[in-house]
Protein backbone atom coordinates (compact mmCIF):
# COMPACT_ATOMS: atom_id res chain seq x y z
CA UNK A 1 0.00 0.00 0.00
CA UNK A 2 1.16 3.53 -0.66
CA UNK A 3 2.34 4.76 2.73
CA UNK A 4 1.19 8.25 1.67
CA UNK A 5 -2.87 6.92 1.68
CA UNK A 6 -2.02 5.09 4.91
CA UNK A 7 -1.04 8.70 6.11
CA UNK A 8 -4.10 10.17 4.68
CA UNK A 9 -6.20 7.59 6.15
CA UNK A 10 -4.39 7.64 9.77
CA UNK A 11 -4.84 11.46 9.79
CA UNK A 12 -8.50 11.25 8.76
CA UNK A 13 -9.48 8.72 12.10
CA UNK A 14 -7.36 10.63 13.88
CA UNK A 15 -9.30 13.69 12.75
CA UNK A 16 -12.35 11.99 13.54
CA UNK A 17 -11.53 11.08 17.16
CA UNK A 18 -10.69 14.12 17.91
CA UNK A 19 -14.04 16.11 16.06
CA UNK A 20 -15.90 13.13 18.62
CA UNK A 21 -14.07 13.82 21.64
CA UNK A 22 -14.47 17.68 21.32
CA UNK A 23 -18.48 16.80 21.57
CA UNK A 24 -18.70 14.61 24.39
CA UNK A 25 -21.48 15.61 26.95
CA UNK A 26 -21.47 12.82 29.72
CA UNK A 27 -20.98 14.04 32.61
CA UNK A 28 -21.49 12.87 36.10
CA UNK A 29 -22.43 13.97 39.36
CA UNK A 30 -21.36 11.16 41.16
CA UNK A 31 -22.10 10.50 44.83
CA UNK A 32 -19.28 10.93 47.03
CA UNK A 33 -17.73 7.62 48.78
CA UNK A 34 -18.59 8.76 52.08
CA UNK A 35 -22.64 8.45 51.58
CA UNK A 36 -22.05 5.18 49.97
CA UNK A 37 -24.78 3.33 51.33
CA UNK A 38 -26.55 6.41 53.23
CA UNK A 39 -27.88 8.41 50.03
CA UNK A 40 -31.90 7.97 49.76
CA UNK A 41 -33.79 8.74 46.00
CA UNK A 42 -35.53 11.65 46.66
CA UNK A 43 -39.01 12.12 48.06
CA UNK A 44 -39.03 7.71 48.62
CA UNK A 45 -39.10 6.70 51.71
CA UNK A 46 -35.63 3.85 52.24
CA UNK A 47 -36.76 1.67 49.15
CA UNK A 48 -33.20 -0.06 48.85
CA UNK A 49 -30.06 -1.39 50.35
CA UNK A 50 -26.84 -3.23 49.75
CA UNK A 51 -26.54 -7.13 50.18
CA UNK A 52 -24.17 -9.56 51.74
CA UNK A 53 -24.67 -8.59 54.92
CA UNK A 54 -27.27 -7.90 57.65
CA UNK A 55 -29.40 -4.79 57.49
CA UNK A 56 -31.91 -3.47 59.93
CA UNK A 57 -34.14 -2.30 56.78
CA UNK A 58 -35.06 -5.13 55.50
CA UNK A 59 -34.80 -7.30 58.96
CA UNK A 60 -37.82 -4.63 59.76
CA UNK A 61 -39.39 -5.30 56.26
CA UNK A 62 -39.56 -8.92 56.56
CA UNK A 63 -41.21 -9.01 60.43
CA UNK A 64 -43.37 -6.13 58.92
CA UNK A 65 -44.44 -8.57 55.83
CA UNK A 66 -45.37 -11.11 58.20
CA UNK A 67 -47.49 -8.62 60.43
CA UNK A 68 -49.16 -7.55 56.97
CA UNK A 69 -49.52 -10.89 56.32
CA UNK A 70 -50.86 -12.43 59.23
CA UNK A 71 -53.71 -9.57 59.41
CA UNK A 72 -55.24 -9.92 55.57
CA UNK A 73 -55.96 -13.93 56.41
CA UNK A 74 -58.68 -14.74 58.01
CA UNK A 75 -59.77 -15.31 61.33
CA UNK A 76 -58.45 -18.30 62.69
CA UNK A 77 -55.53 -18.49 60.63
CA UNK A 78 -52.23 -20.19 62.36
CA UNK A 79 -48.66 -18.44 60.27
CA UNK A 80 -46.70 -21.84 62.30
CA UNK A 81 -49.02 -24.36 60.01
CA UNK A 82 -48.44 -22.55 56.47
CA UNK A 83 -45.28 -22.46 53.87
CA UNK A 84 -43.38 -20.02 53.01
CA UNK A 85 -42.87 -19.90 49.31
CA UNK A 86 -40.24 -18.48 47.28
CA UNK A 87 -39.19 -17.91 43.81
CA UNK A 88 -35.81 -16.37 42.80
CA UNK A 89 -35.18 -16.11 39.00
CA UNK A 90 -31.78 -15.85 37.65
CA UNK A 91 -30.64 -13.92 34.63
CA UNK A 92 -29.56 -15.75 31.54
CA UNK A 93 -30.55 -13.31 28.35
CA UNK A 94 -32.45 -14.96 25.98
CA UNK A 95 -32.53 -17.86 27.70
CA UNK A 96 -35.28 -16.45 30.40
CA UNK A 97 -37.22 -17.62 27.75
CA UNK A 98 -36.57 -20.91 29.25
CA UNK A 99 -37.79 -20.09 32.82
CA UNK A 100 -40.99 -18.30 31.34
CA UNK A 101 -42.00 -21.61 30.09
CA UNK A 102 -41.84 -23.23 33.34
CA UNK A 103 -43.96 -20.52 34.74
CA UNK A 104 -46.04 -20.94 32.43
CA UNK A 105 -46.48 -25.18 32.63
CA UNK A 106 -46.19 -25.05 36.36
CA UNK A 107 -49.57 -22.51 36.06
CA UNK A 108 -51.22 -24.95 33.41
CA UNK A 109 -50.37 -28.08 36.07
CA UNK A 110 -52.67 -26.37 38.81
CA UNK A 111 -49.81 -26.54 41.28
CA UNK A 112 -47.95 -22.97 41.24
CA UNK A 113 -48.09 -21.39 45.29
CA UNK A 114 -48.38 -18.38 46.07
CA UNK A 115 -45.18 -16.94 46.34
CA UNK A 116 -44.07 -14.66 49.45
CA UNK A 117 -41.22 -13.61 48.13
CA UNK A 118 -40.27 -13.15 44.37
CA UNK A 119 -36.56 -11.88 43.49
CA UNK A 120 -35.15 -11.23 40.22
CA UNK A 121 -31.70 -10.10 38.44
CA UNK A 122 -30.82 -9.37 34.84
CA UNK A 123 -33.62 -11.34 32.71
CA UNK A 124 -35.05 -12.82 35.93
CA UNK A 125 -35.41 -8.71 36.76
CA UNK A 126 -37.92 -8.50 33.88
CA UNK A 127 -39.67 -11.99 34.58
CA UNK A 128 -40.12 -11.42 38.12
CA UNK A 129 -42.97 -8.54 37.88
CA UNK A 130 -45.14 -10.98 36.22
CA UNK A 131 -44.64 -14.15 38.11
CA UNK A 132 -45.37 -12.25 41.39
CA UNK A 133 -48.49 -11.50 40.25
CA UNK A 134 -48.85 -14.96 38.27
CA UNK A 135 -52.37 -15.34 36.01
CA UNK A 136 -52.94 -12.65 33.17
CA UNK A 137 -49.56 -11.77 33.85
CA UNK A 138 -47.94 -15.22 33.27
CA UNK A 139 -49.89 -15.40 29.83
CA UNK A 140 -48.46 -11.74 29.26
CA UNK A 141 -44.36 -12.42 29.85
CA UNK A 142 -44.95 -15.80 28.18
CA UNK A 143 -46.57 -13.84 24.93
CA UNK A 144 -43.37 -11.74 25.17
CA UNK A 145 -40.46 -14.08 25.07
CA UNK A 146 -41.88 -16.08 22.40
CA UNK A 147 -42.33 -12.97 20.14
CA UNK A 148 -39.54 -10.77 20.32
CA UNK A 149 -36.04 -10.50 18.20
CA UNK A 150 -32.79 -8.53 18.83
CA UNK A 151 -34.29 -5.67 17.23
CA UNK A 152 -37.20 -5.33 20.28
CA UNK A 153 -34.05 -5.69 23.00
CA UNK A 154 -31.46 -3.02 21.87
CA UNK A 155 -30.55 -1.08 18.97
CA UNK A 156 -27.06 -1.49 16.93
CA UNK A 157 -24.90 1.54 16.98
CA UNK A 158 -23.02 2.61 13.50
CA UNK A 159 -19.10 2.56 13.22
CA UNK A 160 -18.93 6.22 14.52
CA UNK A 161 -21.62 5.36 16.94
CA UNK A 162 -18.99 2.67 18.62
CA UNK A 163 -16.07 4.87 18.27
CA UNK A 164 -17.81 7.25 20.03
CA UNK A 165 -18.07 4.53 22.92
CA UNK A 166 -14.81 3.93 22.86
CA UNK A 167 -12.96 7.31 23.40
CA UNK A 168 -15.55 8.55 26.20
CA UNK A 169 -18.84 10.63 24.60
CA UNK A 170 -20.29 7.21 25.69
CA UNK A 171 -20.85 4.56 27.98
CA UNK A 172 -22.59 1.16 25.88
CA UNK A 173 -22.06 -0.04 21.95
CA UNK A 174 -25.23 -0.39 21.83
CA UNK A 175 -28.62 1.40 22.67
CA UNK A 176 -31.36 0.10 24.88
CA UNK A 177 -34.01 2.16 23.96
CA UNK A 178 -36.07 -0.91 22.69
CA UNK A 179 -36.06 -2.43 25.76
CA UNK A 180 -36.98 0.95 27.63
CA UNK A 181 -40.03 1.02 25.43
CA UNK A 182 -41.14 -2.15 26.02
CA UNK A 183 -40.82 -1.84 29.46
CA UNK A 184 -43.12 1.04 29.07
CA UNK A 185 -45.28 -0.89 27.02
CA UNK A 186 -46.18 -3.84 29.38
CA UNK A 187 -45.47 -2.31 32.98
CA UNK A 188 -48.08 0.57 33.58
CA UNK A 189 -50.35 1.85 36.45
CA UNK A 190 -52.46 -0.87 36.66
CA UNK A 191 -49.50 -3.30 37.37
CA UNK A 192 -47.87 -1.52 39.72
CA UNK A 193 -51.56 -0.87 41.61
CA UNK A 194 -51.76 -4.83 41.70
CA UNK A 195 -47.99 -5.27 42.79
CA UNK A 196 -48.75 -2.62 45.69
CA UNK A 197 -51.71 -3.93 46.70
CA UNK A 198 -49.70 -7.27 47.03
CA UNK A 199 -47.27 -5.50 49.15
CA UNK A 200 -49.83 -4.13 51.34
CA UNK A 201 -51.17 -8.04 51.95
CA UNK A 202 -46.93 -8.95 53.18
CA UNK A 203 -45.79 -10.42 49.61
CA UNK A 204 -42.84 -8.89 48.73
CA UNK A 205 -40.38 -8.17 45.50
CA UNK A 206 -37.30 -7.60 45.58
CA UNK A 207 -35.04 -6.70 42.17
CA UNK A 208 -31.07 -6.56 41.94
CA UNK A 209 -28.86 -4.19 40.10
CA UNK A 210 -25.30 -3.46 40.61
CA UNK A 211 -24.18 -0.22 42.05
CA UNK A 212 -20.62 0.24 40.12
CA UNK A 213 -19.35 3.20 41.67
CA UNK A 214 -19.14 1.11 45.01
CA UNK A 215 -19.30 -2.71 43.44
CA UNK A 216 -21.83 -3.41 45.50
CA UNK A 217 -25.32 -5.59 44.64
CA UNK A 218 -27.96 -3.44 45.64
CA UNK A 219 -31.45 -4.76 46.60
CA UNK A 220 -34.63 -2.84 45.79
CA UNK A 221 -37.87 -3.20 47.45
CA UNK A 222 -40.14 -2.75 44.34
CA UNK A 223 -43.49 -2.95 46.78
CA UNK A 224 -42.31 -0.72 48.87
CA UNK A 225 -41.87 1.38 45.20
CA UNK A 226 -45.08 0.69 44.29
CA UNK A 227 -46.82 1.43 47.54
CA UNK A 228 -44.91 4.87 47.70
CA UNK A 229 -47.63 7.62 45.97
CA UNK A 230 -44.95 8.93 44.68
CA UNK A 231 -45.75 10.43 41.16
CA UNK A 232 -42.54 9.28 39.61
CA UNK A 233 -42.91 5.57 41.44
CA UNK A 234 -43.61 3.92 38.17
CA UNK A 235 -40.71 5.60 36.47
CA UNK A 236 -38.52 4.76 38.92
CA UNK A 237 -39.47 0.87 38.95
CA UNK A 238 -39.18 0.71 35.87
CA UNK A 239 -35.48 2.16 35.32
CA UNK A 240 -34.76 -0.23 38.20
CA UNK A 241 -35.42 -3.55 35.91
CA UNK A 242 -33.98 -1.59 33.09
CA UNK A 243 -30.69 -1.36 35.12
CA UNK A 244 -31.03 -4.93 36.09
CA UNK A 245 -30.83 -5.65 32.46
CA UNK A 246 -28.14 -3.37 31.56
CA UNK A 247 -25.14 -5.96 30.65
CA UNK A 248 -22.32 -2.81 31.26
CA UNK A 249 -20.31 -2.13 28.15
CA UNK A 250 -23.05 -3.96 25.90
CA UNK A 251 -25.90 -1.33 27.19
CA UNK A 252 -25.95 2.08 29.25
CA UNK A 253 -25.80 2.14 32.79
CA UNK A 254 -28.58 3.82 34.57
CA UNK A 255 -27.79 6.44 36.64
CA UNK A 256 -30.62 7.52 39.69
CA UNK A 257 -30.81 10.52 41.21
CA UNK A 258 -29.87 10.24 45.07
CA UNK A 259 -29.85 12.98 47.81
CA UNK A 260 -27.40 12.93 50.65
CA UNK A 261 -25.66 15.25 52.66
CA UNK A 262 -27.98 17.97 51.30
CA UNK A 263 -27.20 17.36 48.34
CA UNK A 264 -28.47 15.73 44.43
CA UNK A 265 -25.87 13.45 42.94
CA UNK A 266 -26.23 10.20 40.55
CA UNK A 267 -25.79 6.58 41.24
CA UNK A 268 -24.40 4.20 38.59
CA UNK A 269 -26.38 1.12 38.39
CA UNK A 270 -26.11 -1.94 35.94
CA UNK A 271 -26.94 -5.69 35.43
CA UNK A 272 -27.43 -6.85 38.73
CA UNK A 273 -25.70 -10.20 37.51
CA UNK A 274 -22.08 -8.68 37.37
CA UNK A 275 -21.94 -10.21 41.00
CA UNK A 276 -24.71 -12.64 41.40
CA UNK A 277 -26.55 -14.74 39.09
CA UNK A 278 -29.37 -15.28 41.17
CA UNK A 279 -30.50 -14.05 45.15
CA UNK A 280 -32.77 -14.30 47.61
CA UNK A 281 -32.85 -12.70 51.42
CA UNK A 282 -29.77 -14.54 52.13
CA UNK A 283 -27.30 -12.68 54.78
CA UNK A 284 -29.40 -9.56 54.60
CA UNK A 285 -31.88 -10.75 57.43
CA UNK A 286 -32.19 -13.92 59.68
CA UNK A 287 -35.52 -15.36 59.33
CA UNK A 288 -35.33 -17.11 63.07
CA UNK A 289 -34.50 -14.12 64.68
CA UNK A 290 -37.55 -12.36 62.70
CA UNK A 291 -39.62 -15.49 64.10
CA UNK A 292 -38.57 -15.05 67.85
CA UNK A 293 -39.18 -11.50 67.66
CA UNK A 294 -42.80 -12.11 66.43
CA UNK A 295 -43.36 -14.89 68.62
CA UNK A 296 -43.84 -17.27 66.03
CA UNK A 297 -42.18 -20.93 66.14
CA UNK A 298 -41.21 -21.97 62.74
CA UNK A 299 -42.37 -25.67 61.79
CA UNK A 300 -39.49 -25.95 58.86
CA UNK A 301 -41.94 -26.52 55.99
CA UNK A 302 -40.75 -23.43 54.10
CA UNK A 303 -39.47 -23.79 50.37
CA UNK A 304 -37.20 -21.71 47.57
CA UNK A 305 -37.62 -22.28 44.13
CA UNK A 306 -34.51 -20.77 41.73
CA UNK A 307 -35.04 -21.01 38.34
CA UNK A 308 -32.18 -20.81 36.60
CA UNK A 309 -32.04 -19.79 33.00
CA UNK A 310 -28.74 -21.23 31.70
CA UNK A 311 -27.19 -25.08 31.38
CA UNK A 312 -25.30 -26.03 34.74
CA UNK A 313 -21.86 -27.12 33.46
CA UNK A 314 -19.93 -26.25 30.35
CA UNK A 315 -20.58 -27.38 26.24
CA UNK A 316 -17.59 -28.30 24.31
CA UNK A 317 -17.79 -25.44 21.74
CA UNK A 318 -14.93 -24.56 19.09
CA UNK A 319 -14.14 -20.88 19.92
CA UNK A 320 -13.22 -18.51 16.37
CA UNK A 321 -10.04 -17.15 16.16
CA UNK A 322 -11.02 -13.70 17.03
CA UNK A 323 -11.09 -11.36 19.57
CA UNK A 324 -14.64 -11.10 20.30
CA UNK A 325 -14.93 -14.60 20.26
CA UNK A 326 -12.39 -15.85 22.73
CA UNK A 327 -13.56 -12.50 25.03
CA UNK A 328 -17.07 -13.92 24.95
CA UNK A 329 -16.34 -17.23 25.45
CA UNK A 330 -14.39 -16.52 28.52
CA UNK A 331 -17.04 -13.87 29.81
CA UNK A 332 -19.59 -16.72 29.64
CA UNK A 333 -17.17 -19.14 31.51
CA UNK A 334 -16.46 -16.85 34.14
CA UNK A 335 -20.66 -15.95 34.98
CA UNK A 336 -21.22 -19.49 34.52
CA UNK A 337 -18.71 -20.85 36.87
CA UNK A 338 -19.81 -17.47 38.97
CA UNK A 339 -23.55 -19.01 38.87
CA UNK A 340 -22.80 -22.17 40.38
CA UNK A 341 -21.54 -20.25 43.45
CA UNK A 342 -24.15 -18.49 43.58
CA UNK A 343 -26.01 -21.99 44.08
CA UNK A 344 -23.92 -23.26 46.60
CA UNK A 345 -24.33 -20.02 48.88
CA UNK A 346 -28.39 -20.17 48.20
CA UNK A 347 -27.64 -23.98 49.57
CA UNK A 348 -25.69 -22.53 52.74
CA UNK A 349 -28.28 -20.26 53.68
CA UNK A 350 -31.37 -23.18 53.25
CA UNK A 351 -29.48 -25.29 55.81
CA UNK A 352 -29.01 -22.75 58.29
CA UNK A 353 -32.50 -21.50 57.76
CA UNK A 354 -34.38 -24.50 57.32
CA UNK A 355 -35.97 -24.37 54.23
CA UNK A 356 -36.19 -26.79 51.46
CA UNK A 357 -33.76 -26.32 48.38
CA UNK A 358 -35.37 -26.86 44.86
CA UNK A 359 -33.47 -25.61 41.52
CA UNK A 360 -34.38 -25.81 38.01
CA UNK A 361 -32.26 -25.51 34.85
CA UNK A 362 -31.72 -25.87 31.10
CA UNK A 363 -31.41 -29.48 30.59
CA UNK A 364 -27.28 -30.09 29.44
CA UNK A 365 -28.96 -32.21 26.61
CA UNK A 366 -30.35 -29.31 25.20
CA UNK A 367 -28.42 -27.99 22.10
CA UNK A 368 -28.44 -24.34 21.87
CA UNK A 369 -28.37 -22.87 17.95
CA UNK A 370 -29.10 -19.27 17.99
CA UNK A 371 -28.77 -17.40 15.11
CA UNK A 372 -28.32 -13.82 16.82
CA UNK A 373 -28.52 -12.42 20.46
CA UNK A 374 -32.80 -12.62 21.27
CA UNK A 375 -33.66 -15.71 18.28
CA UNK A 376 -37.10 -15.84 18.33
CA UNK A 377 -37.09 -19.57 17.06
CA UNK A 378 -34.41 -20.74 19.66
CA UNK A 379 -36.32 -18.81 22.79
CA UNK A 380 -39.70 -20.61 21.70
CA UNK A 381 -37.86 -23.74 21.48
CA UNK A 382 -36.32 -22.92 25.21
CA UNK A 383 -40.02 -21.33 26.53
CA UNK A 384 -41.73 -25.31 24.77
CA UNK A 385 -38.90 -26.96 26.59
CA UNK A 386 -39.61 -25.69 29.73
CA UNK A 387 -43.46 -25.81 29.54
CA UNK A 388 -43.27 -29.13 28.75
CA UNK A 389 -41.13 -30.23 31.71
CA UNK A 390 -43.28 -28.21 34.21
CA UNK A 391 -46.53 -29.01 32.84
CA UNK A 392 -45.44 -32.72 33.34
CA UNK A 393 -43.81 -31.50 37.01
CA UNK A 394 -40.76 -30.75 36.69
CA UNK A 395 -37.81 -32.67 38.89
CA UNK A 396 -37.18 -30.13 40.94
CA UNK A 397 -33.37 -30.99 41.68
CA UNK A 398 -32.64 -30.76 45.76
CA UNK A 399 -29.10 -30.51 45.68
CA UNK A 400 -26.70 -27.78 44.01
CA UNK A 401 -24.91 -29.11 41.57
CA UNK A 402 -22.15 -31.92 41.72
CA UNK A 403 -23.49 -32.22 45.18
CA UNK A 404 -23.44 -35.30 46.96
CA UNK A 405 -24.84 -35.59 50.17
Amino acid sequence: MNMNKVIQSVTILLLIVLGLTSCASKTRNALPEQYSGKAKIAGMPQIKDFAGAHTDYYQEDFEESVRQHISSMPEGYNIEEDTMNILAISGGGANGAFGVGLLNGWDASGTTPTFSLVTGISTGALIAPFAFLGGEYDTEIGRLFTSVDSDDIFKRKSFFGILSSLIGSSDALADSEPLADLLTEHLDEKMLGEIAKAHSEGRRLLIATTNLDARKLTIWNMGAIASSGHPKALELFRSIILASCSMPVAFPAVYFDVEAGGQTYDEMHVDGGVVTEVFFYGNILNIDEAAKNLGIKRQGNDRIFIIRNNQIGARYEEVELDVLSIAGRALSSLTSTQGVGDLYRIYAVTQREGIEFNLASVPHDFKPNPKEAFDPVEMKRLYDLGYDMALNGYPWEKLPPFYHE
